[in-house]
C-alpha cells in the first residue's frame, strides 16, 4: 500500500555545526554535490559549507545555502530509497524551504538552486544585516501581537510587523531595533512573558528588504521553471502555484511578506494529508504542526541515520 505524505523542509535559524558532514563523508552518490561546490558558487563559499563551522553558519549568506543542501540532498537519498512506497501529495518549506520544497519537486534542478540560494543569502545578509531583529511571541494571539505593533507605530514611526504566523502558539515579528524594544516593553504591559530574541542577521520578511528583492528578482527571472511534480504552496499567500509566472513573482515578494506557515499546513490536512515528513536540518516545523494538528504524524530526516530508520 502506497502512503500518502508531505514533505516539509526548514528554514534559517536550522543550522548547526558540522551540517552535512555525514553526508560529505559517506559513499553515498548525492556526496559529490558537496565536492563540485567549488566550481558552482567559488573556493571561499565553498570552503565555508564544507567546513560547517558555527561561527560561519550564523551568517545568513552560508546558513541558507548549507541547510538547502541538506534539505534537498537528503530528500534526493530519501526518494531513492522510499519512493515507490509513498506519493507526494503535497509540499511546502517556511521562508529558505520553500526553496527546497520547489527544487525537490523538479521545479528547478539543485545546481541551479545552489546559485540561487547562493545569492539569496548573500543579497538578504547584505540587505538587513544591523538593520533590526527578530522576535518569536508564545502563547499570545494575532490581535494581540497586531494591536502592541500599532500602539508603537503610533508612538515612533519606523518597520515594524509580524513576518511569521507559524503555529496557534508562535507568531514573529520583526523591525528595527528601537521599535522591537518598544514591543518587548510593551508585552510585559500586557503580561506577555514568552518572547524570544532570534539569532538572525537582520529583520527578515519585512520591507527593509523590498529592494533587495528587485535584486534578487534579477536572477529568479533567467530561471527556466518546470510545474512541480505535486502541490507546491507559497509562503507569499498560502497559495497552490499553478502557473510558471507565479514562480519568480511570489518568490520575490516572499523576500519582505509575512510567512504563512499555519494557513498553509491546514491546507495541506484540508488534502487529506496527516503524515509529514520534515526533511533537513532541526525538528522546529514539526513542533508547529503538532500545536496546529496534535493528530498529525511528522517523521524527521535530519541525517544519513534518520533515512536508514524511516518505516513506511
Amino acid at each position: 500500500m502506497v502512503k500518502k505524505v508531505a514533505l516539509i523542509f526548514p528554514g534559517q535559524g536550522a543550522q548547526y555545526e558540522g551540517l552535512g558532514k555525514d553526508i560529505m563523508d559517506s559513499n553515498l552518490p548525492i556526496s559529490k554535490v558537496y565536492h563540485n561546490l567549488y566550481s558552482i558558487v567559488g573556493e571561499k563559499t565553498a570552503q565555508k559549507i564544507l567546513e560547517a563551522k558555527k561561527e560561519d553558519l550564523s551568517m545568513t549568506r552560508y546558513a541558507q545555502l548549507a541547510i538547502f543542501l541538506n534539505s534537498v540532498l537528503l530528500h534526493k537519498e530519501f526518494m531513492n530509497r522510499y519512493g515507490k512506497s509513498i506519493e507526494v501529495v503535497s509540499s511546502t518549506g517556511l521562508s529558505l524551504g520553500e526553496y527546497s520544497a520547489l527544487c525537490s519537486a523538479g521545479v528547478f534542478d539543485i545546481s541551479t538552486g545552489i546559485k540561487i540560494i547562493s545569492k539569496r543569502g548573500e543579497i538578504m545578509g547584505k540587505a538587513a544585516a544591523g538593520k533590526g531583529g527578530m522576535l518569536a511571541i508564545m502563547r499570545s494571539d494575532f490581535e494581540t501581537i497586531s494591536s502592541i505593533i500599532s500602539k508603537v507605530k503610533k508612538e515612533k514611526r519606523g518597520v515594524i510587523d509580524i513576518c511569521n504566523l507559524n503555529s496557534p502558539n508562535q507568531i514573529v515579528i520583526a523591525g528595527e531595533f528601537e521599535l522591537i524594544d518598544m514591543f518587548k516593553e510593551k508585552c510585559l504591559e500586557e503580561k506577555i512573558k514568552s518572547v524570544v530574541d532570534l539569532d538572525v542577521e537582520g529583520p527578515f520578511h519585512t520591507e527593509i528588504l523590498k529592494e533587495a528583492s528587485i535584486e534578487l528578482g534579477e536572477i529568479l527571472n533567467k530561471i527556466e521553471y518546470n510545474m512541480p511534480e505535486y502541490k507546491i504552496y507559497s509562503n507569499f499567500d498560502a497559495k497552490e502555484y499553478i502557473k510558471k509566472e507565479d514562480f519568480s513573482l511570489k518568490l520575490q515578494k516572499q523576500m519582505y511578506s509575512p510567512v504563512y506557515f499555519e494557513k498553509i499546513i491546514r491546507k495541506i490536512l484540508e488534502d487529506g494529508i496527516k503524515d509529514f515528513i520534515e526533511i533537513g536540518p532541526g525538528k522546529t516545523l514539526k513542533s508547529f504542526i503538532k500545536k496546529i494538528d496534535r493528530n498529525a504524524s511528522v517523521f524527521n530526516i535530519e541525517s544519513i541515520y534518520d533515512l536508514e530508520n524511516y518505516k513506511i
